[in-house]
């Protein structure tokens, strides 16, 4: 490694940290193994490391060369040490893997970090090794061409699911990515593999998805094969930090650590890998962002106390979609104090790596489902232990001692007791994916309960790193705060053929329905958006026909249902604890005695860090369009001179995984005889869900009121928050230094880098305005649409199969650890 003669020493100590974490720097044990002044020395070093199996090293088994660098201490004992040293001693050859090279490097890499993992795994639950090596494992694992193409084949019918394939091939002209179409990308990974163009099954497994979904930018859609995610996450040395001076000055790049610890001196850094630091970073996360919008992709790198809340450091060090593109044995990094440091990237171990030697056995272990025979049977069930019993929560990690929290720290509630401060209560969602749905609704109502005994009037919503959730628990958070508002959440879904095929199985078998008197298998078909009795239109009335709900509706040449809304009222889908969510949502059923919290909008804002996604994205809509909430953005891209987007990840409104879409193609298989149907039911398999860690769609479209005539769904629709702030260095020590930041930008007259907060304005902040009813003229109570809710009990079956994950939107992006 270089080092300029300035370089901190605050840097010097991260560099000299980070590298013991990644077993590849200064350590004497190393240094005598890779001594390459020393003739032959790193060839016997590896061929020692070929054939260590990570068990109890006796002192004359150990090279004499390496018996004193070594041994045990403050780092670990002997066979840690040895592990870790051999974990970066692999060949290296920056040559590009080939097809036809030899099984020596590749075997040796394989087996060392299997022994590594064997010998850190009582330690820790996440080995690490060096990049490189693993890389050179991971590379190794064979091509299984028949089994590549078969995944590909019969990968198609679930993309067919996709809602917005029209939209994301022909987007508007003022969308930020370029034009994609799916279809046309998987054709040329089909292609490449028939022509023999890729040398190991991980080169066409990254091709994908990279090339294939990293450029749809949504949230929803996402394929997790097998050798690329199973076995290795890839990370880099440090977390960086997007910081302002002031919080309206353009923000700088630094390394999260030297801010904490010495920000007066801490360095900007200028480039990585040679490369301007912002550009490089905007580079690797537009390959691959599950965000739809550019300033939310970029503020996911960095690190922020939300992410934090989560373990979570930014996605340059690790997590996010970019965990899975191979990094480069190094980083490098120019700070503009003259600073040069190089350090090893990382490689974080997943599952079981007993057994694996070489890269067939590593295909074997990881890939074990590729050569599995043709088969549609369902899914074994899946199931998890009960967790152990775990302490109630204190309070969010990070953040101040809260007013109230949920059982599993994913809501929680503040007041800010300082000086000028005493009248703002925060409410903190870091999703909307609780783990008791009750709860949460129950958290919410008790805090903003006793916010209003407690005399506060003003309402930050902090809603950073909440990618969704239970559309549900979106929704009656929104009633919560406008319990006499009905909001508008009108989507569509694709009419694909497999949707087509089951929507017809479906309202044919629910013709003379009776949910009282119905079975759990007649209840599943009838209750869900396939049967045309289902849901409610555009204007909350009942659909009267097959055709009314499906006619189909074309936009860009592709098919669609119409627009449709949830029906709150139905208590199959909200209260009953068999087939809804377990509650009712604010202002339907039992809960239609509620007044507003904190009055009009003027008394609440939005805080986004352009990551809220999915069901976020919903209930900021109805913030923002029925109610007529302002909101604050942080971060985005410094070279960005305006406001930016708030909701920046995924805006589709409802999401399936790939079993999802099995389960319902089946279920409609077994309902019907039709000979038709079923050819199309048929070609729905396992084996893509198999071959995946985790496989989605997005499936629902939202359809806001301007787009009701062209369908371009919400996805494409740029919606600028009013208030844009940058991130300080004490909003990353102190939480509520950024709540106070927000709170006096919202209800002081705080000054913002762009935009500002005034609720005398009445201009959209839609790039596409057209005319939509003004916030309050939407109706105050919910509209009476002829049916009466009945209490109607549902017999439960010994295995009943819960229905809630009907209603997730939930953006499958997070996986920090």
């Amino acid at each position: 490694m270089k080092f300029s003669i300035a370089e901190s020493s605050v840097l010097l100590a991260l560099a000299a940290r980070v590298a013991t974490a990644a077993d590849c720097n200064a350590d004497n044990c190393l240094r005598a193994m890779r001594a390459t002044q020393t003739p032959g020395r790193l060839e016997s070093a590896r061929a020692f490391c070929a054939t260590f199996t990570g068990a109890s090293v006796a002192p004359t088994a150990t090279p004499a060369f390496a018996v004193d660098g070594c041994k045990a201490n403050q780092v670990g004992d002997a066979e840690f040490r040895i592990s870790s040293a051999c974990s970066c001693i692999a060949a290296t050859s920056t040559a590009p893997p080939s097809a036809t090279s030899s099984v020596g490097t590749a075997t040796a890499a394989c087996a060392v970090v299997s022994s590594s993992w064997a010998a850190q795994r009582s330690a820790t639950p996440t080995p690490t090794v060096n990049a490189k090596l693993a890389y050179d494992c991971i590379t190794s694992a064979p091509l299984n061409k028949a089994a590549a193409l078969r995944f590909i084949a019969e990968l198609r019918p679930y993309l067919e699911w996709q809602s917005d394939l029209a939209f994301l091939k022909n987007p508007p002209a003022d969308y930020f990515f370029p034009p994609h179409d799916v279809f046309a990308a998987l054709d040329k990974v089909e292609a490449g593999l028939k022509a023999d163009e890729y040398p190991n099954e991980h080169s066409w497994q990254q091709d994908m998805y990279i090339n294939v979904f990293g450029p749809g930018h949504d949230g929803h859609l996402y394929v997790y094969s097998d050798i690329l995610t199973n076995a290795i996450d890839w990370a880099r040395p440090f977390g960086l930090v997007s910081i302002s001076e002031d919080g309206t000055s353009t923000p700088v790049i630094k390394v999260y650590d030297d801010v904490m610890k010495t920000p007066d001196t801490a360095s900007v850094l200028s480039l990585i890998n040679g490369v301007d630091a912002t550009k490089f970073i905007e580079d690797l996360i537009f390959a691959v962002t599950g965000n739809q919008d550019a300033d939310a992709a970029y503020n996911s790198m960095f690190y922020e106390k939300a992410f934090a809340a989560n373990n979570g450091t930014g996605y340059f060090k690790q997590g996010g979609r970019t965990r899975y593109v191979y990094p480069g044995e190094v980083t490098s990094f120019t700070f503009e104090n003259g600073t040069f440091l190089e350090l090893s990237n990382v490689a974080r171990l997943k599952g079981n790596w007993s057994g694996v030697v070489d890269g067939p056995s590593f295909f074997k272990k990881f890939a074990p489902n590729a050569d599995a025979a043709p088969s549609v049977a369902a899914p074994a069930p899946t199931t998890s232990p009960s967790p152990a019993p775990v302490a109630a929560p204190t309070g969010v990690q990070g953040y101040p001692a809260p007013v109230i929290i949920s059982s599993d720290s994913v809501v929680s509630g503040y007041f800010i007791d300082e000086p000028g401060f005493e009248d703002v209560a925060v409410l903190a969602m870091l999703s909307f994916s609780p783990e008791d749905p009750p709860e949460f609704q129950k958290v919410v109502e008790s805090f903003f309960a006793s916010a209003v005994r407690a005399g506060k009037t003003k309402l930050v919503v902090d809603v950073q790193v909440n990618g969704g959730g239970y559309i549900f628990q979106g929704y009656d958070t929104f009633r919560q705060l406008f319990p006499d508002i009905v909001q508008e959440g009108t989507g569509h879904w694709r009419y694909s053929p497999g949707f087509k095929a089951v929507s017809e199985v479906f309202s044919k078998n629910c013709e003379g329905y009776d949910p009282k008197t119905a079975s759990y298998d007649l209840i599943q078909q009838c209750e869900s958006v396939y049967n045309w009795g289902y849901d409610l239109d555009r204007n909350l009335s009942d659909f009267t026909s097959y055709q009314d709900k499906f006619p189909p509706a074309v936009y860009q040449d592709d098919q669609y249902t119409d627009l449709i809304q949830w029906d709150f009222e139905n208590e199959l889908d909200t209260r009953n604890t068999t087939t809804g969510i377990g509650y009712d949502v604010t202002g339907y059923g039992f809960r239609k005695n509620f007044t507003r919290p904190f009055g009009g909008p003027e008394n609440i804002v939005l805080l986004f860090d352009g990551y809220c996604a999915s069901t976020c994205t919903l209930f900021s809509q109805f913030m923002k369009w029925d109610a007529g909430v302002k909101s604050i953005a942080m971060g985005g891209r410094p070279e960005i001179q305006g406001k930016i987007q708030g909701v920046g990840g995924v805006k589709g409104s409802q999401s399936y995984g790939f079993s999802s879409v099995y389960s319902y193609t089946q279920i409609a298989k077994d309902a019907t005889n039709d000979t038709a149907l079923i050819e199309e039911l048929d070609r729905f398999t396992t084996y893509p869900i198999s071959r995946s860690s985790a496989a989605g769609v997005n499936v629902k479209d939202e359809i806001l009121r301007q787009n009701w005539d062209d369908g371009t769904p919400a996805q494409f629709v740029a919606e600028y928050s009013d208030c844009r702030l940058f991130w300080k260095a004490d909003h990353h020590r102190d939480i509520t230094n950024l709540w106070k930041d927000a709170a006096t930008a919202a209800f002081k007259g705080g000054k913002c880098a762009f935009g500002g907060i005034d609720y005398a304005a009445t201009e959209s902040t839609s790039k596409r305005t057209v005319e939509r009813p003004a916030p309050f003229s939407r109706p105050r109570i919910p509209v009476q649409k002829g049916k009466v809710p009945q209490r109607v009990p549902v017999a439960k079956r010994d295995a009943p199969t819960s229905k809630p994950w009907t209603f997730e939107a939930n953006q499958y992006m997070v996986a920090e650890n």
